[in-house]
């Protein structure tokens, strides 16, 4: 089984435990039955001392003596035989039954003092050892307990076994030949061990919530094939900020991260079946504060990142009047109240939605879009086409739900780079004469110059959005201090779009992102270009509906200036000076009343302004978002106007004039905060809090596509509440580091070969149906591209246009 032992200080690794049996395949017979023959035993005196003989030897006592990992064992001339693994001393089934632990105990006593001493360092090691998450003494000791059961259990959530997998007669055999009956094997047990498992690590889980601060929280509902509907609910949380005592202990920045020693620490906390409730924000509402309690992180709860449905905006609407406002809980009054973070990759797909049902009004992409849909299609569903196509090395076009309106891009992507090797390959079929394949997709790849262009140039304006939603699958750019540069990124985007449309050519540029490639070809006219440019523009109103928010938010400020290796600098070079004066004035109320709701004592006077140092790093970037707006100044600029408060602010202003940190990782800024933690002990809390705050719930989207493994078309009877136990379990598991290496995706055959398709990446985007898509967006596409044309009243990013 695999138990933890620690290594080091900061380090606990995964190393496999002797199974209950050890019996190396290399000493098994294949043939062995499973009752050992008993001919070769020479008779007794008597016929009942002959069957109290064969009772012995067919017994099987040495498979269940707990001192078989000592032995190797094999058969000779038909009877069973132990042989010690240090002097070789053999013994017969046949003989007494306490041979084996007679010889290890006197014989090689030191021995089964260091076996003893091993299994001390093992799982009971971790409470006291200085990794990131800690399992409480009751699972530690269940798992030393029942090995087997641990066992059966990680087995069965790894692959989403079903139940009745313990009757199966394969299973007893292996049980009885390699597990001493240590396995679990009756459905009933079963039941009973996975919820006892169930309730320590839940346990477990709220006991390592208990050293932390504000949590982030992300959820979404998911409707199964069968018509269920579960509404996932995962937690993001910094471990071990108020663990003083072992902060003091440890070495280095390890404590701060999670068991892999990364900076991400997402878990799943539960998944509720609703039933046949109706998704109101209210039902949401109630659900959600039962779980809350439960984890007893009302008074932690500082964030929740989720998608722009209407009923999440009224489940946010309904937590804050009906709940906090009149709890007025901790975290909810640290950062003025519970913020609502819009899922960033929601937002994304959102906006190119826009942008797909713009240009689908045009004949021209309209035909073209339904082509390579339905081209995508035979090659996934044609036999013959698909091996044709595999044999000549020519990747296949993904085939999606065209909701998963990004995935269209992809599409028109994959069929451009191969669309000259997709033509010569037809002309191969035709040449074998397979007329009849030829005729099926003949008309889906023929496409002329001019379609060929438009398409092109469509790809290179919307590959922005594929580079950004993939990046915030990455859980290095998955926090909230990346939500700014993504705001101003897309906005400058939109920007020169804007002025491409309007007969402006964009400069290359040498600074930030380029954003020449919208000046287009030559070979298309300025009307052409505008086709794609103009279905761009509709999709600003998106962008300003669902990311305007940002600007509204301190909380977004605050993270990048609590990132020490970005501060004032990264922010500057996102906006004009007047904004980032705004900005900082805004960060600076946002931290006054966070001290203050910490309850760091304000004093009166003024605190000397920290200045800006000369902007001229050589990584002229945040993360990866390349945004730069601003020219580089020459000079050092002064923070002053920015700065000056009534009260007191040591603590934040001492940060402030700290200079900005070398790295460009989120790691690297905790190790900072982990360096200088006693120093800054109020803003290290928010700091790290917001660090592991996420922008985008795609945790929940993978947590869902798991899901869709377990509730099958043939399992659409399994109950709710194994579902839910199942996703728990395997998310406690993986979290708390049972599997090694990770679990792997159990996927059925045709997902397989949806993989296989998709030669990009198989990461998981985040998409949602168009059911639950808008929230409050009554606004026609004509009265967007009205807005965006309108200078008045428009707060673009970076200029003032």
């Amino acid at each position: 089984m695999p138990s933890l032992e620690s290594s080091s200080d900061d380090e606990v690794t995964i190393v496999e435990q002797t199974m209950p049996l050890n019996t190396p395949l290399a000493h098994c017979s294949s043939s062995e039955p499973l009752t050992p023959p008993n001919e070769n035993v020479i008779a007794s005196t008597s016929n009942a001392n002959q069957s109290e003989q064969q009772k012995k030897i067919t017994s099987g006592w040495m498979g269940r003596s707990s001192f078989k990992s000592h032995f190797q064992f094999f058969f000779k001339h038909g009877r069973k035989v132990a042989r010690c693994n240090y002097c070789g001393k053999t013994y017969k089934e046949g003989e007494s039954t306490g041979n084996l632990s007679k010889h290890i105990t006197a014989v090689h006593r030191s021995v089964l003092k260091e076996k003893k001493v091993l299994k001390m360092q093992t799982l009971d090691t971790m409470s006291k050892s200085s990794k990131s998450l800690h399992l409480t003494e009751a699972l530690i000791r269940e798992c030393n307990k029942h090995p087997g059961t641990l066992e059966s259990l990680l087995l069965i959530t790894e692959g989403f076994l079903p139940f009745n997998f313990v009757r199966l007669s394969t299973w007893s055999h292996l049980n009885r030949k390699y597990g001493g009956n240590t396995f679990i094997q009756s459905r009933t047990t079963l039941t009973k061990k996975i919820q006892h498992f169930r309730d320590c690590l839940n346990d477990t889980l709220r006991q390592n919530l208990k050293d932390t601060t504000l949590v982030n929280v992300q959820l979404d509902i998911w409707t199964a094939g069968n018509s269920q509907s579960f509404l996932a609910i995962m937690v993001s949380f910094a471990p071990n900020i108020l663990n003083k005592e072992l902060l003091e202990a440890s070495n280095g920045s390890r404590l701060l991260l999670n068991i892999h020693g990364e900076a991400s620490n997402t878990h799943l906390l539960d998944f509720v079946s609703l039933g046949d409730k109706k998704h109101t924000g209210k039902n949401m509402c109630d659900t959600f504060m039962s779980v809350m309690e439960e984890y007893d992180l009302v008074d932690k709860l500082g964030t929740i990142t989720m998608d722009n449905a209407s009923n999440n905006g009224n489940f946010h609407v309904n937590l804050i009047y009906d709940h906090f406002n009149g709890l007025r809980p901790r975290g909810h009054r640290l950062v003025g109240k519970v913020r609502f973070i819009r899922c960033a990759s929601h937002v994304l797909n959102l906006q190119f939605q826009r942008i797909i049902k713009s240009l689908s009004r045009n004949s021209l992409f309209s035909n073209a879009f339904k082509k390579i849909r339905k081209l995508a299609k035979i090659m996934r569903y044609s036999t013959a086409i698909n091996s044709s196509l595999k044999k000549n090395n020519l990747p296949l076009i993904p085939y999606e739900s065209p909701t998963r309106w990004l995935f269209t891009w992809k599409q028109v992507k994959i069929f451009l780079e191969n669309y000259k090797a997709y033509k010569n390959w037809l002309g191969l079929v035709q040449e074998r004469g397979q007329d009849h394949l030829v005729t099926r997709i003949q008309d889906h790849i023929s496409f002329d110059s001019k379609t060929i262009n438009m398409l092109a140039y469509f790809v290179e304006c919307g590959k922005i959005f594929d580079y950004v939603n993939k990046k915030f699958q990455d859980e290095e750019y998955n926090n909230l201090p990346q939500g700014v540069p993504l705001y101003y990124l897309l906005g400058h985007f939109y920007k020169s779009c804007l002025n491409v449309s309007t007969g402006k050519e964009i400069p290359k540029s040498k600074k930030g992102m380029d954003f020449s490639f919208l000046n287009g070809p030559d070979t298309l006219s300025f009307d052409e270009k505008n086709i794609v440019l103009e279905a761009i523009n509709v999709a600003y109103l998106c962008y300003q509906n669902y990311l305007s928010h940002i600007q509204a938010n301190p909380l977004y400020y605050a993270a990048v200036m609590l990132d020490p290796t970005a501060k004032h600098e990264q922010l500057y070079r996102m906006m004009e000076i007047d904004e980032f004066n705004l900005r900082m004035n805004q960060v600076n109320n946002f931290i006054r009343m966070y001290l203050n709701e910490e309850g760091v004592e304000l004093g009166n006077g003024q605190q000397a302004s920290p200045e800006l140092s000369t902007i001229g790093r050589e990584e002229d970037y945040y993360r990866c978002f390349n945004v730069h707006e601003q020219p580089q100044p020459t000079e050092t600029y002064s923070t002053a106007s920015v700065c000056d408060v009534n009260e007191n602010l040591e603590e934040w202003h001492r940060y402030q004039s700290e200079p900005v940190a070398s790295g460009l990782s989120r790691i690297d800024a905790i190790k900072w905060w982990h360096a200088n933690r006693c120093k800054y002990p109020s803003l290290f809390k928010l700091a790290m809090s917001l660090l592991y705050t996420k922008v985008s719930s795609c945790d929940v989207e993978r947590c869902f596509s798991l899901a869709g493994r377990v509730v099958r078309k043939d399992r659409a009877r399994l109950h709710y509440k194994n579902v839910q136990t199942l996703m728990l379990l395997r998310d406690r598991f993986s979290k708390f580091g049972f599997y090694k290496p990770s679990p792997i995706l159990v996927l059925d055959s045709e997902n397989e070969t949806d993989l296989d398709l998709d030669n990009e990446n198989n990461d998981i985007d985040c998409y949602l149906s168009d059911s639950s898509e808008e929230m409050h967006d009554s606004q026609d596409d004509s009265a967007a591209t009205a807005r965006l044309t309108s200078q008045e009243g428009i707060n673009t990013p970076g200029s003032a246009m």
